[in-house]
């Protein structure tokens, strides 16, 4: 779907399939009772998601904000979290909108978390690994990569090394600090609640801004303060983050584009009277 421009930015919402993910983990402290109102589960109790990467071009640079969860995973993996192509894949999805992976300039990944990354690296008919787009520096925050060549016991599960390893190796990779300027109008906005280094993307322009808020805000549902992901490491620091970067962005009218929320592509939102009210909203089209 293509969405309202960001001054010089064409703005393209990129669908790249589906997976699943347990609803108690992606709900955290908050009772089933409320969240499979907004997300039902299957009878794994396992909650659709969507895998939506953001593309925007200024007639010069185009760029992939993440790069979905890839083509290359086993049977077992694609079973386990109910990976779903059927209706979408990165590459048939950036064709409609007339764009192929050479054309990408630049990719920029918030983390390296296998559902985020896993679209950098294919392997060839050799099951050899190769870059994805071949023409795009990759960037990635430092902070974000070192812990993903070394995670902690708990997160290493979610950072597997095939998805952005060869990266490095093959001189693609950018690495840049908090908050940093990546591009004209793209930059980095730190958050480490979920995982260190974790960058939310800023892309500004005449006034006007979208962020990619990733996993800081997964779904819509985690617009409300208290819904948090078990899976992030620090909940009482995401809780922090997140009610400063809403307060910001409703005061300043952002643009919310949200990665995993299966039929909500991007809100903008307003201060009520308890958490927020969204004021205008994108849903995927069907």
């Amino acid at each position: 779907m293509q969405l309202e421009n960001i001054g010089k930015w064409k703005v393209f919402a990129i669908e790249s399939g589906f997976f699943k993910l347990d609803g108690g983990a992606m709900m955290g402290s908050v009772p089933k009772v409320l969240w499979e109102k907004t997300n039902p589960p299957d009878k794994l109790n396992r909650i659709n998601l969507s895998l939506r990467c953001l593309l925007v071009d200024d007639g010069e640079n185009v760029v992939l904000i993440e790069s979905g969860i890839g083509q290359k995973n086993s049977k077992k993996f694609k079973k386990i979290f109910a990976i779903d192509h059927s209706e979408y894949t990165l590459s048939n999805t950036l064709s409609k909108y007339g764009y192929s992976f050479k054309d990408i300039t630049h990719v920029i990944l918030t983390h390296l978390h296998f559902d985020h990354s896993g679209g950098a690296i294919y392997y060839d008919e050799n099951r050899c690994s190769k870059i994805a787009f071949p023409n795009a520096k990759y960037y990635v925050s430092k902070k974000n990569w070192d812990i993903a060549l070394n995670p902690s016991p708990r997160d290493s599960a979610s950072y597997l090394k095939d998805n952005y390893k060869l990266l490095d190796e093959s001189n693609v990779l950018e690495l840049f600090n908090d908050n940093d300027d990546i591009l004209n109008g793209i930059s980095g906005y730190a958050v480490d609640g979920h995982t260190i280094g974790q960058q939310l993307i800023k892309v500004s322009d005449k006034g006007s801004t979208l962020v990619f808020v990733s996993d800081l805000i997964p779904l819509k549902s985690h617009l409300k303060l208290p819904w948090i992901m078990g899976y992030d490491l620090n909940a009482a620091l995401t809780l922090k983050e997140k009610k400063i970067f809403l307060d910001e962005a409703s005061d300043k009218n952002w643009l919310l584009f949200f990665y995993h929320d299966p039929d909500t592509i991007a809100v903008k939102i307003c201060k009520d009277k308890k958490y927020y009210k969204i004021i205008n909203e994108y849903r995927r089209e069907k």
